[in-house]
């Protein structure tokens, strides 16, 4: 399960910072509602992470629990180094933080290691949320298809 956690959290990571440094060189990091193309990265890796983990363990059906456990593993990996690179990010541009600051209500309260903890709590709550909800339907998915054969209840 760490082999698969670690490979889709740094999958993650990658994505998630690709991403802001190819919206930044296009001019669109200041536009906040790409931040859901952030959610379809971190669901969709999660979702590969789980279908990789309950094909190579069928017997775990029915648990949920290692199916959540492997998405939040992977989510906070990924979200724990974009959360770090983001708040070296926003030290080292001091126009973009203080762009944040003037954009949201509470900007005179945020400095670069604040912002960044928003995006800590924001994946963090992503990744559970998205991680029961996937395990849910990548079970239910697989039992459908019959690929666990003898080991569906």
């Amino acid at each position: 399960m760490k082999k698969i956690a670690i490979k889709y959290g740094f999958l993650m990571f990658a994505g998630f910072t690709l991403f802001f440094l190819l919206m930044h060189l296009l001019g669109h990091s200041r536009n906040f509602n790409l931040r859901i193309f952030n959610g379809v990265i971190h669901i969709g890796l999660i979702t590969l992470a789980i279908k990789e983990y309950r094909k190579a363990n069928p017997d775990n059906i029915s648990n949920y629990l290692s199916g959540v456990a492997l998405g939040m593993y992977a989510s906070l990996i990924g979200v724990v180094g974009f959360t770090i690179f983001m708040a070296f990010y926003l030290i080292g541009d001091a126009d973009f933080m203080h762009y944040i600051q003037n954009a949201v209500p509470i900007g005179e309260y945020l400095n670069p290691i604040t912002a960044s903890l928003y995006i800590l709590v924001e994946g963090v709550a992503v990744g559970l949320i998205g991680s029961y909800l996937v395990t849910r339907l990548v079970d239910m998915n697989l039992a459908k298809d019959g690929t666990w054969g003898p080991y569906h209840k």
